[in-house]
């Protein structure tokens, strides 16, 4: 089947290029035709990628301006299937109505928000929620939704310690052999609703610190909020955090990326991960730790609690966001602070830790969910009904 898949490049340093990256190679080595249109990562010019095409975005950093000639050039005549993997309320309805859609959507507030709900009335595309909780709270506004979980590739991210260049993990990241790391993997974006919780994060930090001056908070994030985000420094001194406490990823690398290895070694590096997000649609970095063998602290909202093997999760109150009209989670800072004192206590179980993650290998994740999910989808594809004419992008 051919197969345009819309997300972020697969080299981009996000959790939607990573699926891309994962996924992109699968329905290749299973003999699907796949080309990616990546709305973020490549910009003016197509590019090959692995024996893929890559095609690059538009002046509309979502793609809603190229969508339409992207697909008729890369189904011509044949029958094609575009897969999206981003949030469907940016899609313009009108400029996606015409092809055949299946949306790997995530659903990480309460209810369902109007607008993702509008783009499925809309668009008459086929709903894959990426967790449990997606799916049900889709089913019950409605819409018949698939279900496949993200993926994550449990041979490269593993308990067993990676020396980088024969660097160890906490040498890496100039972390003391003998302190209690507790890491943090999150984006750094958004200062009205802050999803990650970084002051939540950075206040259970700074409380828990006073009592456990070995203790240090590793954060794999950009510092400053250059992408409209929080000035961490700024919220670390706020919080109480002594700067000899704190350390941050080189932000040079962190910016153009950490190798596969490199991020192995910053999950090792950690005794625990602390993630209590206000709101996931999946959750990359809870089973990437908990393969490197990891506790995780995580939100009881969401998909979050079923992505915990071992770990604990962070309750809270709701916490409304008007733009999407609909409730997230607001995590209670004592609870945070009661959980890093039970990981320091070395309550967490690697062992259960790994075998939850296992149930996320990228591998198995394809081959239960993904392909019976495309048999059905193959059956529904038809030819695209775009109204736009072949575009000769052959000099590109």
């Amino acid at each position: 089947m051919k197969v345009l898949w819309c997300s972020n490049a697969p080299w981009a340093g996000t959790g939607y290029g990573n699926q891309t990256d994962l996924m992109s190679r699968s329905l290749l080595a299973d003999g699907h035709d796949v080309a990616l249109f990546a709305n973020y990562g490549l910009a003016g010019s197509k590019m090959d990628w692995n024996g893929i095409t890559v095609l690059p975005s538009g002046y509309d950093v979502w793609g809603n301006d190229v969508i339409a000639g992207h697909a008729r050039n890369h189904f011509g005549d044949n029958r094609g299937l575009v897969i999206t993997l981003f949030d469907v309320w940016v899609a313009q309805s009108q400029l996606w109505a015409g092809l055949d859609v299946a949306s790997w959507v995530p659903v990480d507030h309460v209810p369902v928000p109007p607008k993702v709900l509008k783009y499925f009335a809309e668009t008459n595309a086929t709903a894959i929620a990426m967790s449990q909780f997606g799916q049900r709270l889709l089913s019950s506004a409605g819409v018949d939704a698939l279900y496949a979980p993200h993926g994550v590739d449990t041979t490269l991210f593993q308990p067993e310690v990676l020396d980088v260049n024969g660097v160890s993990p906490r040498d890496l990241f100039g972390v003391p052999a003998d302190a209690f790391v507790v890491g943090m993997n999150a984006a750094n974006k958004g200062n009205i609703k802050i999803r990650k919780s970084f002051p939540q994060a950075f206040a259970a930090f700074g409380m828990f610190v006073k009592d456990h001056p070995d203790a240090v908070l590793l954060v794999h994030s950009e510092m400053v909020g250059m992408g409209s985000g929080v000035h961490l420094p700024r919220l670390a001194e706020a919080c109480g955090i002594p700067a000899g406490n704190i350390i941050f990823t080189e932000q040079y690398a962190y910016k153009m990326g950490l190798s596969p290895q490199a991020m192995v070694a910053l999950y090792q590096a950690m005794d625990v991960l602390m993630a209590p997000s206000m709101g996931e649609g999946f959750g990359i970095p809870v089973v990437e730790a908990q393969a490197c063998g990891v506790p995780v602290i995580v939100s009881d909202f969401s998909s979050q609690p079923e992505l915990v093997g071992s770990g604990w999760l962070v309750d809270g109150l709701p916490d409304w966001e008007e733009g999407q009209g609909a409730w997230l989670h607001l995590p209670n800072i004592n609870t945070i602070v009661d959980a890093l004192g039970e990981a320091y206590r070395g309550k967490g179980i690697p062992a259960n830790a790994r075998a939850k993650a296992l149930e996320y290998d990228h591998q198995l994740v394809f081959d239960t969910y993904w392909r019976p999910i495309l048999k059905v989808l193959e059956a529904k594809v038809s030819p695209p009904k775009v109204d736009v004419a072949p575009v000769d992008v052959s000099a590109l």
